[in-house]
């Protein structure tokens, strides 16, 4: 993996007093915060809390409103061009998979990595480098035994991994990640985790979002924990992850264990 000749920028985003509204909504609210090298981040918070809102406002499919005193900076930039972004950062969405249309190979889906688009046509324009690197990718990823599958008759886990394998064609030094463990099975999340493990010792930064206390990378040092559209509280694991704070954030009784360096959480009195 390479490095980033601007990793000696100790933040790569920066968020000013930024707000989004969704249809007249508020969705964020008053996000004041840098995100730097070095930092692997869980953002956990409730159903509707705004976590993927605050994700999409990474890859600019979402905008913040513009205000006087707000900004919002990627690379120390307020307007990054969208390829450059990619070249930079990697990125998984829960809906990407239902853009993928029927018919669609595995092959096609990591390629579109570089071209944007889900088609066989630019598979067949890529550079010798290109091909090298998405073949590096198979390999890394034990894709070999189902590259000519269609994406769509895949589990839930190998469609992970393929759309992992299409986030790092550009070797970026972050990812960030929407419930990548959502609807994986106990094997699927241990092997995932412990290939997104990997990649972290490889000085890849992961910015993500989960819902299993289970599934929370034990690499992680920080958290930000987003209720309601406002970050409520943003530091380490070791004291926001605790029994008290997340009974608190989820409005029910629970009880946090940790152990082996995973954590539990199990409900009280249900």
């Amino acid at each position: 993996m390479r490095v980033s000749s601007n990793n000696n920028l100790k933040k790569w985003a920066s968020f000013k007093n930024v707000n989004v509204y969704i249809d007249q909504k508020k969705i964020l609210s008053d996000i004041n915060l840098d995100l730097n090298y070095g930092e692997n981040v869980l953002i956990l918070g409730p159903n509707g809390s705004g976590k993927s809102t605050f994700l999409k406002l990474l890859n600019r499919s979402i905008y913040p409103t513009s205000l006087k005193n707000s900004s919002f900076k990627l690379f120390n930039q307020q307007n990054i061009n969208i390829w450059d972004l990619r070249r930079r950062i990697g990125f998984l969405f829960k809906e990407m998979e239902g853009r993928i249309n029927n018919g669609v190979k595995l092959y096609d889906v990591i390629t579109s990595g570089f071209s944007g688009t889900f088609n066989s046509r630019y598979s067949n324009l890529l550079t010798e480098r290109e091909i090298i690197k998405i073949d590096s990718l198979i390999n890394e990823w034990e894709l070999n035994n189902i590259i000519n599958s269609e994406f769509k008759s895949l589990s839930d886990g190998q469609k992970r991994r393929v759309l992992l394998a299409r986030a790092l064609v550009y070797e970026p030094n972050i990812l960030v990640l929407d419930e990548p463990f959502c609807n994986l099975d106990i094997k699927s999340s241990i092997i995932l985790n412990k290939n997104l493990n990997k990649l972290i010792k490889k000085s890849v930064n992961i910015l993500y979002v989960t819902h299993n206390l289970e599934t929370i990378l034990s690499k992680t040092n920080r958290v930000i924990l987003i209720n309601e559209g406002k970050i409520i509280k943003d530091g380490n694991p070791n004291e926001l992850i605790n029994s008290k704070i997340l009974s608190d954030l989820f409005k029910i009784k629970l009880n946090i264990i940790k152990q082996e360096g995973y954590w539990r959480s199990i409900p009280e009195n249900i």
